[in-house]
C-alpha cells in the first residue's frame, strides 16, 4: 500500500489516522494500517465534532470526499440533533476486530478487568480460526474496507461451505463457536450496536476420536523396528534424507507407556522426583503443567505416578539405584536438544518406526497414554482419575479407555500392569540405529 500524504497546509480537520497507534500519525511507519480522516465541528456545539474514516487513498480524492461529507451532514442537520459527537472508536474494518479480541483475550487492552482466564493455545486457535473467516470473507469483499456491521448472512453461508469441505466436524464446530464469540466480544464488550451474524449455525455431528489401545505384541514390534527398519525417510522433491532415529527412542517409548504422562512431563522427569510413602512405595511427584497452565496462579499444582513393577524394573536398568536424588534427567540425560525438540523426535520416531513395524492401526504416541490409562481404570475404576490428572470420569470415558479391554474377565482380580501382566524385557541394543 502506498503511504499517506498530507501538504504542509491540509485541507482543515483532514488527518492521518494510524489503526495500530490509533492517533493521528502521519510520522509512524504502519503504512498498511493509515487512512485518512476528517472531523468537522458540529455547528452550535463547543466542542462537537462527527469523525469519519474516508475511502480515499491520495490526498486529492479525500479533499473531494471531505466536501461530499460535510454536503450530506449539512443536508441532514447533522443527524437532526445537534447531541455531541466524538470520535467513533468502533468504526474499524473486521480485520482490526480480530487484533483488538485477540488483544481482550490476552488481557491487554481496556478490558483486561473482563478478561477470562483462558489457556495461550485457546487464544491462538480462537484467532486462527477468526483469520481463516476473513481470509473466506476477502474473496468477496474488500476487508479493509468492511466493517463488523457489514458481514450478512450470505457471508457466513459462504463460510459455512467453504469449512465443510476442509474441516472436521469437530474442528468445524470448534471454528465457528470461535467466529462467534468474536461477534459476542463485538457486541457485549466493543459495545457495536449489531446482530450476531453467527449466533445461529448448523453444529456437525463430530465422530468419537479414536481410543485405540495398544498391545504388547504390537509394542515389541515398534520397539524392534527402531533396531531393524531404516530410520531414513525423503523430503520434498529434492530427495533430502532425514534421519528419524534417535539414541534415546526405545526408552522414551517405554516410559511414556509406564508412566502414562503427557509429552513434557515424560521428557523432563529427572531421579530427584522419585519419592517413597512411608509404606516403602515409591511415585513421581511432578508439576501438573496442565492445570498449572489452566489457573495461571502461583499456586502448586501436583501430579502423582505411581511406579509398579514394570516401571520399577525399567529405572533399576536406566540406573535408579545409582542416580536416585539426582538432577539428572532419566530420559537422555546428556541432553543437546530443547524439550521441544525431543518431544517432537520422539512423536515422529514413533509414527516412523510403527509404519516400519507394519502396523496400520492408526495409533500414535499419545496412544501410549491411553494404554496405560486403560489398564489403570481396570484396578481404580473411577479413581483413576487421580493418576490422570482429569477431572472428570467422562473425559477418560470419551477419550481414553478403550472399550474392548474393559471387557476381560475378571477385572477385579488384575494389578495394575500394563498389559495385565508383567512385561516382557526388551533388549536396550543399539544405540547408533540402523544404517541403509
Amino acid at each position: 500500500m502506498n503511504k499517506l500524504t498530507l501538504p504542509k497546509n491540509p485541507h482543515k480537520g483532514l488527518k492521518i489516522f494510524c489503526k495500530t497507534c490509533r492517533v493521528d500519525n502521519n510520522k509512524c511507519r504502519h503504512y498498511d494500517r493509515q487512512v485518512y480522516r476528517v472531523r468537522i465541528h458540529i455547528p452550535g456545539t463547543k466542542h462537537g465534532v462527527k469523525s469519519v474514516f474516508l475511502e480515499a487513498v491520495n490526498y486529492n480524492d479525500a479533499i473531494l470526499e471531505c466536501a461530499h461529507i460535510e454536503k450530506e451532514l449539512i443536508k441532514n442537520g447533522f443527524e437532526k440533533n445537534k447531541q455531541t459527537y466524538s470520535e467513533d472508536l468502533t468504526d474499524y474494518c473486521i480485520g482490526d476486530a480480530v487484533v483488538k479480541y485477540r488483544e481482550y483475550m490476552s488481557g491487554e487492552s481496556k478490558f483486561a478487568h473482563l478478561k477470562k482466564n483462558v489457556s495461550q493455545g485457546h487464544i491462538d486457535e480462537s484467532v486462527r480460526f477468526c483469520w481463516k473467516f476473513i481470509e473466506n470473507l476477502s474473496l468477496t469483499k474488500n476487508i479493509k474496507r468492511t466493517r463488523p456491521t457489514d458481514i450478512k448472512t450470505e457471508d457466513v453461508s459462504n463460510f459455512y461451505i467453504w469449512s465443510e469441505k476442509n474441516y472436521s466436524p469437530k474442528t468445524f464446530n470448534k471454528c465457528f463457536i470461535a467466529v462467534r464469540a468474536l461477534f459476542e466480544f463485538l457486541i457485549e464488550i466493543e459495545d457495536i450496536d449489531m446482530k450476531n451474524p453467527f449466533r445461529k449455525f448448523i453444529t456437525k455431528a463430530a465422530t468419537p476420536p479414536s481410543i485405540d489401545t495398544i498391545t504388547e505384541d504390537e509394542f515389541n514390534k515398534i520397539l524392534t523396528a527402531v533396531d531393524t527398519f531404516n530410520p531414513f525417510i525423503t523430503l520434498g522433491g529434492k530427495g533430502e534424507k532425514k534421519n528419524m532415529f534417535r539414541p534415546y527412542l526405545k526408552d522414551g517409548f517405554k516410559l511414556f507407556l509406564l508412566t502414562g504422562g503427557r509429552r513434557e512431563e515424560v521428557v523432563d522427569l529427572k531421579w530427584s522426583d522419585i519419592f517413597s510413602t512411608p509404606q516403602g512405595v515409591k511415585l513421581f511427584i511432578i508439576d501438573n503443567l496442565k492445570v498449572k497452565r489452566m489457573k495461571k496462579d502461583n499456586k502448586e499444582c501436583k501430579k502423582y505416578i505411581g511406579i509398579n513393577v514394570d516401571l520399577e524394573d525399567f529405572l533399576i536398568e536406566l540406573g535408579m539405584n545409582e542416580k536416585i536424588g539426582t538432577d539428572e534427567y532419566i530420559l537422555y540425560p546428556n541432553r543437546t536438544s530443547t524439550t521441544k525438540t525431543i518431544m517432537t523426535d520422539l512423536s515422529r520416531g514413533f509414527s516412523h518406526y510403527k509404519e516400519g513395524a507394519g502396523i496400520k492401526k492408526d495409533i500414535s504416541l499419545s496412544n501410549l497414554r491411553k494404554t496405560y490409562l486403560t489398564w489403570h481404570h481396570q484396578v481404580l475404576g473411577d479413581d483413576t482419575g487421580l493418576v490422570s490428572s482429569h477431572s472428570t470420569t467422562q473425559v477418560l470415558e470419551k477419550y481414553y479407555l478403550d472399550p474392548k479391554v474393559l471387557t476381560a474377565v475378571e477385572i477385579s482380580a488384575l494389578k495394575v500392569r500394563v498389559f495385565g501382566k508383567k512385561m516382557t524385557k526388551t533388549s536396550r541394543r543399539n544405540k547408533k540405529g540402523p544404517t541403509i
